[in-house]
């Protein structure tokens, strides 16, 4: 069934790629199918889970007693979340190929994250007022790269499981 639906929604995402206006073609693959995180809605949630779960040990390590203030996750992952679903559907990370397999699934998010990130940075300077400090911006650095590669992998590993048992 999983074999079938997807062949039907490739045709059909194809077809309505050749409607679509000459400059609205150059963010689809080979295949035409558009690479939005509309379109992967399973790995649009892994990624802003894992951006939350960033924001999350961060604000819990800087919290007197460990507490999480959901809040101000929220407001500290938002510069985050919206750099990376800005600019990570315009270098691919939404396409089939990016998780093809692990390798390419870590080596796509890194394509992702050396420019998602260094603007959540931007961002998150220009809402506070002020150039975050450089140790926040190393370990922002760090974190991400192995929680955002971590979990796409994972996605990538699962979805390879989930399809060769159907």
């Amino acid at each position: 069934r999983f074999v079938k639906y997807h062949v039907v929604y490739r045709s059909s995402r194809r077809h309505m790629s050749s409607m679509l206006p000459r400059h609205m073609k150059s963010f689809n693959n080979n295949d035409g199918i558009q690479s939005s995180p509309l379109d992967r809605p399973v790995l649009s949630l892994i990624d802003a889970t894992a951006i939350f779960i960033f924001a999350a040990i961060g604000k819990a390590s800087h919290a007197p007693d460990g507490s999480i203030d959901i809040l101000a996750v929220g407001m500290t992952a938002f510069p985050f979340l919206l750099s990376w679903f800005l600019t990570t559907p315009l270098l691919g990370l939404y396409r089939p190929e990016a998780t093809s397999d692990w390798k390419q699934s870590i080596t796509t998010t890194a394509r992702g994250w050396i420019v998602a990130i260094p603007l959540g940075c931007v961002l998150r300077g220009v809402i506070k007022g002020y150039v975050p400090p450089l140790p926040f911006v190393i370990v922002t650095m760090i974190a991400t790269l192995i929680i955002l590669s971590a979990v796409r992998a994972a996605y990538t590993a699962v979805s390879e499981l989930y399809v060769e048992m159907f």
